[in-house]
């Protein structure tokens, strides 16, 4: 009887060595499958944290705060952990511009472009620039022309940086007396509030100046007006003509060197999502001068004519 007993005994210790090899062909359908979803999860660890299963076990590291472990040699990592958040999508939506035909200026050439989108794409569409009839919030910086429209255009409640002798190449070096009486420099202006829009006219002072020194300093004026008010919106005004007889007179100061400073502004505004107006067509005679009947010293227009400027640039 001990004889058969060893002999099952036996077999039945076979039947059990050969068995373990094939026992997970024999675990429930329901277990095998939550172990094989396991390398597809996340789990959420905190508020930025994400941790990846991938299924494998070998080499893991943990990246998380920034600080990474050594990095392992597989291709598979058991954990990765991310802390970066997914970017937001914004809209290029700025409250200046408007499609409404109402607030375009009448008989402008009128340029604006929204900012390139992440393609480098940029929408051409014409915007049209939103007026404010009483000048609220708005800022004119600018050289003797724009003085004139100070003194002789009744610019209502707008606010004037000018002066006679203003460039690009001294703006923010000089201080200007402003409505409260007292004089500050641009940069005070602009820290002061938020503008709605701000009008550009410089060109005429710097024709001395080498072209390329020029409409890089131009940029530069842009690049900082932009920076210290990125909500306004910012017109570059074409520079006034020169009248024919005077155009002639020089080879510095004429109406071939202000068209082409007046083009590369144009290309400023187009690149920087700013507008651009020519007023040029209203004083302009065939020629494409300065009208001489509208001005005695060939530069400037007469007092008179400031008025028409400025409702011109009203729109009304």
């Amino acid at each position: 009887m001990k004889r058969y007993w060893y002999t099952i005994l036996f077999i039945f210790s076979l039947s059990i060595s050969a068995a373990i090899p094939i026992m997970p062909a024999f675990i429930p359908n329901a277990l095998a499958k939550a172990m094989n979803q396991a390398a597809g999860y996340s789990l959420q660890l905190g508020k930025h944290i994400t941790v990846s299963l991938t299924g494998s076990d070998e080499h893991n590291y943990i990246q998380a705060d920034g600080n990474q472990m050594p990095e392992t040699t597989k291709e598979n990592t058991a954990l990765s952990v991310s802390n970066e958040k997914a970017p937001e999508s914004k809209e290029a939506s700025p409250a200046h511009i408007t499609n409404n035909p109402q607030a375009s200026i009448p008989n402008s050439t009128v340029s604006g472009e929204m900012p390139e989108s992440s393609n480098g794409a940029r929408d051409t569409s014409d915007y049209s620039i939103a007026i404010i009839p009483d000048f609220t919030d708005v800022l004119f910086i600018g050289d003797s022309r724009t003085v004139g429209l100070s003194e002789y255009g009744d610019l209502r409640n707008a606010e004037v940086f000018a002066n006679s002798g203003m460039s690009v190449f001294n703006l923010f070096d000089a201080k200007v007396r402003g409505k409260d009486g007292s004089k500050k420099s641009l940069e005070q202006v602009l820290a002061q509030k938020q503008f709605h829009t701000i009008y550009l006219m410089l060109g005429i002072n710097e024709l001395g100046y080498g072209s390329h020194q020029t409409v890089v300093q131009y940029q530069s004026v842009v690049d900082a007006i932009k920076l210290r008010q990125p909500d306004a919106a910012i017109v570059l005004e074409a520079n006034l003509h020169v009248t024919q007889e005077k155009s002639a007179q020089s080879p510095i100061y004429n109406n071939e060197n202000i068209d082409f400073l007046n083009n590369e502004i144009k290309k400023i505004a187009e690149n920087n999502a700013c507008y651009y107006i020519d007023v040029n067509e209203i004083f302009d005679d065939e020629t494409g001068s300065l009208n001489a009947s509208y001005s005695t010293d060939g530069s400037h227009i007469l007092g008179k004519y400031y008025s028409v400027w400025v409702e011109w640039l009203r729109g009304m």
